[in-house]
């Protein structure tokens, strides 16, 4: 069976792109002409006419700027590209592609930046919003995307007060906004990111070639990896559409894509599918941005195939690949949920214990976390007690699915309530909604069967309907035997939590009682009285009252 870590196929030596394979390579879309007029303009120290060039083709020169395009700029005089900031911008791209030459290209980032806030007698409309638009991408790409969220803002907010006759002019109008949504999405700002993406996907033309496919890809990607799954679908259908290419659905732009591909596949527990899907992209590891969300993915398809071990290897693979980046707190930060649950698929809840600590103390992606490791280990009301620190909570349909999920699991412990109830109602209005149908498996092993028939009861038996689904975590631990003295102490607590009732029942001294329900808290691993009951009725250690 291939893994994700045989990169043969799919890697490129020292990040570069492989030959074109047909017509459909997206590359061929770069007008070489342009540099041409370019070096003509520069050649003829007509540097307005050289802005010109590179406001009219703004992508042509991006895409063509290992083709010539920077040493052509470099010509052009200091005091010239002062007072001209969108030439000063594009070979700030340039020397960003050169890791020696990065942060000579910083000062001109910072340069073009500073003059596009200001305003400069010679900068019009869409130079401003060419520049802010490249300088919130430039912050990504240095691996700072929240320093680029202001001016992506900025820069949305330049492009939308364009006047049509402007708008026209831009070339890749939609492909702009895709550039500026992904920044919003890795600053944080995701909801502002899918408002960017819908307004990119507005300028696509209605037939034809378009070159803004990454807002389609990455609205289905940021909604499938958020648990909507219908609305992922949505785009996902929109992104088969004849105006976009293969190409498009397999390069850089389609990342997102192919990810959103991938975890429907996955809600369906279909890792193969979900495999092929990943296989399909055509990018160097070592380089795309959106490495973690693909690690993420991959993953999880390692966890569904039944490989947690696999893909925590996969996962620290991915990572080392990325080296200092890899080993970064942000990266480390983002990938310990994922991280922290394929520990727990594992049975090693220590090590899922301490990955969570990595977040935020008051991150709900940890208390979630943590809620599965004690439910893991028998201690119900423990976890009940981690999801009530996060009721309330915003959280996005995903994390919700797998809150309830875990709620309902440790409320189906205990002998009835109304809230045991109620969780299971809005934990299947939620599946059903959401088109969700992986939370579910991502409790005990032995908490499976009852939810899966909670939720039939409560009439949402047809959410997992013709779905392979299973527990993907592992059984909970037996743990030390009780001794038949412990035993019988236990099965008075049974009926009553009063220690002198017990050991008067017992015939024992209070002192004696007290001991043995403390080494019966340590051998079940539990805390309190509910717990320990818990975990004995589920053991069958004693029966349940009539």
């Amino acid at each position: 069976m291939s893994t994700f870590s045989d990169e043969s196929a799919r890697s490129f030596s020292a990040g570069a792109d492989p030959e074109p394979e047909g017509a459909d390579d997206i590359r061929l879309t770069f007008d070489r002409d342009v540099l041409r007029q370019f070096q003509d303009a520069v050649d003829a120290a007509d540097y307005d006419t050289a802005t010109a060039v590179v406001r009219d083709h703004w992508f042509d020169v991006v895409i063509g700027i290992r083709q010539g395009f920077a040493q052509v700029a470099e010509r052009i005089p200091a005091s010239e590209l002062h007072t001209r900031p969108l030439l000063m911008m594009m070979l700030g791209i340039a020397y960003n592609l050169q890791p020696h030459r990065r942060m000579k290209g910083l000062r001109y980032f910072v340069g073009a930046a500073r003059a596009a806030r200001q305003g400069v007698d010679r900068m019009g409309p869409v130079d401003r919003a060419l520049i802010l638009v490249s300088e919130s991408a430039a912050y990504r790409l240095i691996g700072r995307p929240r320093l680029g969220g202001a001016a992506a803002r900025k820069a949305v907010a330049a492009l939308d007060g364009l006047p049509l006759d402007q708008r026209a002019s831009v070339q890749a109008l939609s492909r702009i906004y895709a550039h500026v949504g992904t920044t919003q999405y890795y600053a944080g700002e995701v909801e502002l990111a899918l408002e960017t993406f819908e307004k990119g996907l507005a300028e696509s033309p209605p037939t034809g070639y378009s070159s803004g496919f990454a807002n389609v890809a990455m609205a289905a990607g940021i909604h499938a990896l958020r648990g909507d799954i219908h609305e992922a679908m949505a785009y996902i259908e929109l992104a088969q559409d004849e105006q976009w290419t293969a190409m498009q659905r397999s390069w850089y732009p389609g990342t997102f894509y192919r990810i959103a591909e991938a975890v429907v596949a996955l809600e369906r527990f279909d890792a193969p599918t979900a495999r092929e899907q990943l296989a399909a992209m055509t990018h160097d590891r070592r380089t795309i941005e959106h490495w973690r969300a693909i690690a993420v993915t991959e993953a999880f398809v390692e966890l569904v195939d039944g490989r947690p071990s696999a893909g925590l290897a996969g996962m620290d693979a991915f990572a080392a690949l990325r080296g200092a980046e890899g080993r970064g707190a942000a990266a480390r930060r983002e990938l310990a949920p994922s991280r922290a649950l394929l520990h727990i698929a594992l049975g090693d809840l220590t090590t899922a214990t301490a990955v969570l600590r990595q977040l935020d103390s008051g991150s709900v992606h940890r208390h979630v976390g943590q809620a599965r490791v004690e439910l893991a280990l028998g201690r119900t009301g423990a976890a009940l007690q981690q999801l009530r620190r996060v009721a309330g909570e915003l959280m996005d349909s995903r994390v919700r699915a797998e809150a309830l999920s875990l709620e309902s699991a440790a409320l189906l412990r205990f002998a009835g309530g109304p809230r045991r109830r109620t969780a299971v109602e809005e934990l299947g209005e939620l599946l059903r909604a959401s088109g969700q149908r992986l939370a579910v498996a991502l409790v005990p092993v032995d908490d499976f069967p009852g939810l899966v028939d909670a939720l039939a009861g409560a009439g949402f038996g047809d959410v997992l309907e013709g779905v392979p689904a299973r527990s993907l975590l592992l059984p909970r631990p037996e743990g030390e035997p009780l001794s038949p003295r412990e035993l019988a102490v236990l099965e008075v607590y049974l009926r009553t939590s009063r220690v002198p009732e017990v050991a008067q029942e017992l015939g024992v001294s209070v002192n004696t009682v007290k001991s043995q329900i403390r080494s019966i808290y340590r051998k079940l691993d539990v805390s309190n009285r509910d717990e320990a009951i818990a975990v004995a009725l589920d053991r069958h250690l004693v029966r349940p009252q009539d």
